[in-house]
């Protein structure tokens, strides 16, 4: 029995203080949450710092803190910060005025933060606050926009200064090195004077940025990297100009026949056009059906500027000779020739004119090509002569592929007595041939 009741006594004893027990979870708020401390981007000696909870943050301290000797320097306490962004509840706060710490530096910043429903957090490392002299450049120019063949050297003039994030003053940066760089490449370094002006010169080799830079160096440790706006140079080219000598005037060939191309390149000067020795580039031959271009070969230009090539070309059309330099103070030049026409050779084989019964001729014949291109088309003109000097035109047939060679036939009614022939007129392409003339009486 003792027992038992005792049991019961425990049960009831629990279940007493399981319902007198406060709901401790329910009872605590959320502590704020420091998401992050930091200098302000463009105003360094500016903490800013973010936190948010499930109530409004009452109260922030910071505790500056050297990186270097780890020990506290200053505290920054609730009334200097102003909320600049978000919410009481979710927001970004930033000191009213920039720190004033009596060395430059790196500093670790730890947060206290408290909301409304009393909560309270500490964050011993909520971020840094970068407290160095950032530099700005001024007025900085280059003593000419663009740059030619002769005349590359460029002179660059500025100042360089430092804002201090105690008081965001600037101030001149003396004895401090300028990097002076072309399309991103130091080309020289200079030292600002007393006043924090500096300058320069530059070779300028294209159309290229030029930028005055200030780096990080040991010897000024708490100075960051700066630099001025870029200045785009630009290049005035040597005009450049091609003369062809031959084939001056255009000219007809019989296929396999070879051209001479001769052709002068020359400058613009001051005192005029003279020989540009010394620059590279190519000859093709581009035919006038816009069919596959030939390389001729290539050059560069002696001291007379001239280029000759011989070739044989496959059909009409004309030499383009052109020179492009690497330097990009040359302008490229380009010229085409007088148009070379090229004939093949087109031959009549054979030719019969036959009296027929009914009072008329029968003539027939074959055509070749040797030099390896066909017609599209072959028309053949049919021609009659009473004497064998003088004649015209009866009729056109066509010749077409018969196996063995260009074949055509015609018949010829009520056809005179006299001389009978085959001709075929010249094209662009086609030499003209004229078959043998054949007698055929009545």
């Amino acid at each position: 029995m003792f027992r038992r009741r005792a049991a019961w006594a425990a049960i009831s004893t629990v279940a007493l203080l399981l319902a007198g027990a406060p709901a401790a979870d329910a009872a605590e708020g959320q502590a704020p949450d420091v998401r992050w401390a930091s200098s302000v981007s463009d105003d360094l000696g500016t903490l800013a710092v973010s936190a948010g909870s499930d109530s409004a943050i009452t109260e922030i301290r910071a505790h500056i803190v050297s990186a270097a000797t780890q020990q506290e320097v200053a505290v920054v306490e609730n009334d200097a910060f102003v909320l600049v962004s978000g919410t009481p509840q979710d927001g970004v706060w930033h000191t009213r005025q920039p720190l004033d710490l009596a060395d430059l530096g790196s500093y670790t910043v730890r947060v206290e933060a408290a909301d409304a429903d009393g909560d309270r957090t500490t964050d011993n490392s909520a971020g840094t606050l970068a407290y160095y002299v950032v530099p700005v450049f001024e007025d900085v120019r280059t003593d000419r926009a663009e740059v030619d063949i002769d005349h590359r050297e460029v002179r660059v003039d500025g100042a360089l200064k430092g804002r201090w994030p105690a008081t965001r003053e600037l101030k001149p940066l003396a004895d401090h090195p300028v990097d002076l760089d072309v399309d991103y490449w130091t080309e020289n370094t200079v030292r600002t004077d007393a006043e924090g002006h500096f300058s320069g010169t530059v070779t300028v080799n294209g159309a290229v940025p030029v930028q005055a830079v200030h780096r990080h160096n040991n010897a000024h440790p708490y100075v960051l990297y700066g630099e001025s706006a870029a200045i785009q140079m630009g290049v005035r080219q040597v005009a450049t100009r091609w003369t062809v000598q031959s084939p001056a005037e255009a000219r007809t060939i019989d296929f396999g026949q070879q051209v001479t191309l001769t052709a002068t390149l020359e400058r613009e000067t001051p005192q005029g056009w003279v020989p540009f020795e010394g620059q590279s580039g190519g000859v093709l031959f581009e035919p006038s059906s816009g069919g596959q271009f030939a390389s001729v070969g290539y050059f560069t230009t002696g001291a007379d500027g001239t280029v000759t090539f011989t070739h044989a070309p496959w059909e009409t059309g004309t030499f383009r000779v052109a020179s492009h330099s690497d330097d990009p103070f040359i302008a490229p030049a380009s010229v085409n020739s007088a148009r070379i026409t090229v004939l093949r050779a087109s031959v009549f084989t054979s030719f019969s004119a036959t009296r027929t019964p009914d009072r008329g001729v029968h003539v027939e014949g074959a055509m070749d090509f040797p030099d390896g291109w066909t017609p599209a088309t072959i028309p053949v003109h049919i021609q009659y002569s009473r004497d064998g000097k003088q004649w015209t035109d009866l009729l056109t047939t066509e010749a077409t592929w018969s196996g063995s060679g260009h074949a055509f036939a015609a018949d010829i009614a009520d056809a005179r007595h006299g001389y009978f022939r085959a001709h075929f007129e010249a094209t662009d392409s086609f030499h003209a041939a004229t078959s043998q003339s054949v007698r055929a009486g009545r």
